[in-house]
């Protein structure tokens, strides 16, 4: 089954090969672009099995009661024992009334954020394909429908909001921010978005760095104070707060993150920046980048954080497609365009490796072979196992902070 990936990626690149070089409005264009979102929206919603907290989310699913009346009781049990927002409880409660079936909790979904990055991606970039083939390898498009699927819909929701914001609709973020927290806390980052705006240069990268080293080095003292907060509250929120608090990276973890999350991307939308010729598209570029070093300074310095980064990957990739695009293109700054490059792609498939030791089986078997709703077989629950180990790590002294 696992020929439906080969024919996306096929299908993907002939298309970018054909279209992605036309920078005017183009009807087959847009309509090729739509045709893959129906692809991806398909390829997930018809899924059986594939991701890891999916496994969690069908288990709840058996839970749900088949009718409305019962719905403020589980919206209530949800948020104090799972920490599960009401909007959330409220769609399986409905999929589950209508249809009886989790099948179609995850294909409204997978259609909510697949076809909100199809639409942000044809207002921020005119390589649609060449994103496409970034969002799917990089596995941004599995995480976002199989892994945070109640952040996928603030996630649809606020980039919709983002998009408004920065086009001169301010009511339209503020109208949707609320929906989004009502599906997922996470959005609770965007808050900060109207307010970031800021100069960049090269020197914005420097202080970031030196903000996210100094940020790492205090955060044991940060996250104790956070912690002995938690300790005083109770229910899901509490203990997420605690087993987020507790989790470190140590120094190596965090050049990692700091290459992944800020250096490479602040190369690569900045170049962007410097490239454009369009002054409107220049401002939204240049607030994105600013959102985007904020986000990562976070993402670096308190790594239970790097979801928050999840907001602006979308818009990132945007970017990327056309720093790749160009990337041969342009002589100036030849070697550290291809350098960035490469060192980008590189930690996208690093990511693929990541080892699970109670199934030896590595982060891609989670999405790889390809599960289908035709053949519900049982033998994929080794994924459920293996997150199982993700989500429950081991415990040693380089991935805990010492509390006091």
């Amino acid at each position: 089954m696992s020929i439906v990936y080969l024919i996306f990626v096929l299908l993907t690149a002939y298309f970018s090969y054909r279209y992605d070089s036309i920078e005017e409005y183009d009807s087959h264009k847009q309509h090729r672009l739509w045709l893959m979102c129906g692809y991806l929206i398909c390829l997930t919603g018809f899924s059986y099995g594939l991701g890891g907290d999916k496994f969690v989310y069908m288990d709840e699913f058996e839970f749900y009661p088949s009718t409305f009346s019962e719905a403020f009781e589980y919206i209530v049990t949800g948020l104090l024992t799972r920490g599960q927002m009401p909007l959330w409880t409220l769609v399986n409660i409905f999929c589950k009334t209508i249809f009886d079936s989790f099948y179609a909790v995850q294909l409204l979904q997978s259609a909510a954020i697949n076809i909100a990055v199809c639409y942000i991606v044809s207002k921020y970039t005119h390589r649609y394909f060449l994103f496409l083939l970034l969002y799917f390898f990089s596995l941004k498009y599995f995480i976002f429908n199989c892994e945070v699927m109640r952040e996928g819909f603030a996630l649809a929701i606020m980039m919709i909001g983002m998009h408004g914001y920065m086009n001169g609709r301010k009511w339209l973020f503020y109208v949707l921010l609320p929906f989004a927290l009502m599906f997922h806390i996470s959005a609770i980052i965007t808050i900060l978005f109207p307010f970031i705006n800021f100069k960049l240069s090269w020197k914005t990268l420097y202080i970031a760095i030196v903000l996210s080293f100094v940020f790492w080095l205090a955060s044991d003292l940060v996250m104790g104070k956070i912690l002995s907060l938690a300790f005083g509250g109770q229910g899901a929120f509490a203990a997420k707060v605690m087993f987020y608090s507790l989790q470190a990276s140590s120094i190596f973890g965090y050049l990692r993150y700091l290459l992944t999350y800020l250096i490479f991307p602040f190369i690569i939308m900045y170049f962007m920046i410097l490239d454009e010729t369009d002054v409107e598209m220049k401002r939204i570029r240049i607030k994105l980048t600013s959102y985007m070093v904020v986000l990562a300074v976070i993402a670096v310095s308190i790594y239970p954080l790097a979801r928050f980064y999840n907001y602006v990957q979308i818009f990132y990739l945007c970017m990327f497609a056309d720093f790749l695009f160009v990337l041969l293109r342009k002589y100036e700054h030849l070697v550290i365009r291809v350098g960035t490059s490469i060192c980008t792609i590189l930690l996208m498939f690093w990511f693929y490796f990541s080892h699970y030791e109670t199934t030896n089986t590595y982060y891609y078997d989670f999405f790889y072979p390809y599960t289908c709703i035709l053949n519900e077989n049982k033998g994929v629950y080794f994924r459920s196992v293996a997150h199982d180990e993700a989500t429950n790590p081991q415990v040693t002294d380089k991935n805990t902070r010492d509390i006091e």
